[in-house]
């Protein structure tokens, strides 16, 4: 047995320090390799070795089922180790490199079967464990590979869509706005800032203005936009900032504010943002030009 079981362990280690740099990639393959290697190596030589060599214990005063009981004897070390290493069970799958000591452990216990167990290497076992390496790997890293490619796909079809198109409509007038345009796959890299500022007596470069009398519905349109949008304005009322959130096109300003450049900011579903000022004249001056 201990000559088998050191050939198990020897071939399990040089598989698993040879195909997670591929199957598990960081910046490159020599420094995955390393890291695997020292942190990986030290756990399968702790761990993985001793698990084997116990598997092979078990196994050979088992009458039933010594496939299955050698297949949860490699497994359950590794799911605890992962457990312990990475997260709690309920998320585990949230992070890939949580399946590396188990996709170890079963590369161990797919050797393991053939030296070892000798099994019948034509039979339907052996097509069947062969597959348990890929499963581990499709399970934890599967997801993320899914969501690269849909992201990567967004990307490809908003870089053709372009960047939306802002206009407001407004009694009646349509008036182009300048606006900035942001998208990130996960919506977190767009950063913008919600402070309005007040109007001066002159016209500020780049501000569309509108002059209220009355409460009125700004009414917005978005070439090139995709769903339905929800719209934040950012202002100040006179005594403090205030932030309004309307889904769809249109959103109600008051005219009770002091004349000021409101804030708007647009985001989508797919991630796309954009933000701009509309300048609001409403015969209230601001005190002092400043909030």
């Amino acid at each position: 047995m201990i000559k088998d079981k050191l050939k198990v362990s020897l071939i399990s280690i040089l598989l698993v320090l040879l195909l997670a740099p591929i199957l598990f990639p960081m910046e490159s393959y020599f420094q995955a390799m390393v890291i695997y290697a020292l942190i990986g190596g030290a756990l399968m030589l702790l761990i993985g070795v001793p698990v084997t060599f116990l598997a092979g214990v078990i196994t050979k005063r088992t009458k039933r089922a010594i496939h299955f009981v050698n297949f949860m004897i490699h497994i359950l070390p590794a799911f605890l180790v992962s457990i312990k290493m990475f997260n709690p069970g309920s998320t585990l799958l949230s992070d890939p490199y949580a399946g590396l000591p188990i996709f170890a452990s079963s590369v161990f216990y797919v050797v393991d079967e053939v030296i070892y167990q000798k099994i019948d290497l034509k039979g339907w076992l052996a097509k069947g464990i062969f597959l348990i390496p890929i499963s581990v790997f499709l399970l934890f890293v599967g997801p993320s590979l899914s969501t690269g490619l849909f992201h990567h796909i967004t990307a490809t079809q908003i870089q053709v869509k372009g960047a939306p198109e802002v206009a407001l409509t407004f009694h009646g007038e349509e008036i182009p706005i300048n606006s900035s345009y942001c998208w990130t796959s996960d919506g977190d890299g767009c950063v913008y800032g919600t402070e309005p500022f007040p109007l001066p007596e002159e016209k500020v470069k780049n501000v569309k203005e509108i002059t209220m009398s009355s409460p009125s519905t700004l009414d917005f349109s978005f070439e090139n936009s995709v769903g339905e949008p929800t719209i934040y304005a950012y202002y100040h009322d006179g005594k403090d900032f205030k932030e309004i959130e309307e889904a769809g096109n249109k959103i109600n300003i008051s005219n009770d504010i002091p004349e000021q450049a409101i804030k708007f900011v647009v985001k989508w579903d797919n991630n796309e943002m954009v933000k701009f000022f509309v300048g609001v004249r409403t015969g209230i001056l601001s005190n002092g030009r400043t909030f």
